[in-house]
């Protein structure tokens, strides 16, 4: 059976959320529950979304990262993804998605300056 779990910390002015496993259909309401109690902190300048243990991320996956950039956006929130990887690193390339995004190859990296 797939699992997928999400856990956040804050950090300073930023927020933390670390995703693992398979970010899809099924599980995508974990990820936007973790994801809302980012924006909800109050304390978040920066989000940094850490997808390095994501095993596979679906288009319903890909489609919650573009909702948590489109909300960063709107809250002028920074937003940095962690160690993207095979199956999303694709999609993100294919689709042209890359750009819209800024990546950091690792936590500590995006957490700096904050």
């Amino acid at each position: 059976m797939p699992f997928f779990t999400a856990s956040s910390s804050p950090h300073g002015t930023a927020f933390v959320v670390q995703a693992r496993g398979e970010l899809d259909y099924q599980h995508a309401p974990v990820f936007r529950s973790e994801m809302t109690k980012a924006w909800e902190s109050g304390v978040s300048s920066v989000v940094v979304i850490d997808v390095t243990e994501l095993t596979f991320c679906d288009s319903t996956g890909v489609g919650e990262l573009i909702l948590s950039l489109q909300r960063s956006q709107a809250l002028g929130t920074r937003l940095t993804l962690v160690g993207v990887h095979g199956t999303l690193e694709r999609i993100l390339a294919i689709t042209g998605l890359r750009p819209a995004f800024e990546l950091s190859p690792s936590v500590e990296e995006a957490l700096r300056g904050t």
